[in-house]
């Protein structure tokens, strides 16, 4: 188990309870605040927590360059949440629009981090581990697609739709990646952390989808987004803590 009498485990274990107690206030201040600063500070924790991670596996050969990428994932994904939230503009007025493509970029890193990592690549690239990963990734997609034309699909929003399928195929990517390493030996809280991480993530951006797309009032009132994503992000980042231990 993770060793929480150090400084960098006590500095954790502080955060993730930071996290935690955001996600409760959120619950209290629903549309209090716009944007919704007590969320984004939430989010802002999860990037320090991510950069603690860094900083604990910074010498370990193994795990390095896959908690670099983790951190950078989570800055590019605060970045997008402060967009989405209208904090600041990219491009004039168009808070979704700068969100997706910076969230899409994170996804995009996150891939890179599941990927490049040499404890990660298998061991042995048989063709039977090959198609396995491959045939995962295509049902995920495939899931994907039916969510996408059977409960998501506006043709009021066809851009829009259009837009936000394209990114839920980055964010599955992610989540079939995270997916695959159940099956390749790693420690089970590891793979755990990171497939509900990704998961939530999933549900979080399928509900703000549908809300977006389909039902402006779906689950209104509540911040069943903002709970899903943040659970999932701090998830996804808790998961480090048991990369380094023995299968």
């Amino acid at each position: 188990m993770p060793d929480y009498k150090t400084p960098l485990g006590i500095l954790r274990l502080l955060i993730v309870i930071a996290i935690l107690v955001t996600i409760v206030l959120t619950q209290f201040f629903v549309g209090t605040f716009s944007p919704n600063w007590i969320f984004l500070s939430g989010s802002a924790m999860i990037v320090v927590l991510a950069l603690v991670n860094f900083v604990d596996k910074k010498d370990d050969a193994n795990w390095s360059r896959f908690t670099l990428f983790m951190f950078i994932a989570m800055l590019v994904c605060f970045i997008a949440d402060l967009l989405m939230a209208g904090a600041f503009y990219i491009i004039p007025g168009e808070s979704l629009i700068n969100g997706v493509l910076f969230f899409a970029l994170g996804h995009m890193v996150y891939m890179l981090a599941l990927r490049n990592r040499s404890p990660l690549l298998l061991r042995s690239e048989s063709p039977k581990l090959i198609t396995r990963n491959l045939m995962i990734w295509i049902v995920g997609l495939a899931v994907v697609f039916i969510l996408f034309f059977f409960t998501l699909l506006n043709p009021a929003e066809m851009v829009i739709s259009i837009g936000l399928l394209g990114y839920g195929i980055f964010l599955t990517s992610s989540l079939v990646f995270s997916i695959t390493k159940r099956f390749d030996g790693f420690p089970q809280l590891f793979s755990v952390c990171l497939i509900l991480g990704f998961l939530l993530f999933f549900i979080s951006d399928y509900i703000l989808g549908y809300k977006i797309l389909r039902d402006s009032s779906f689950l209104s009132g509540i911040e069943a987004v903002g709970v899903t994503y943040l659970l999932g992000q701090m998830m996804i980042h808790l998961s480090p803590m048991f990369g380094t231990e023995s299968t």
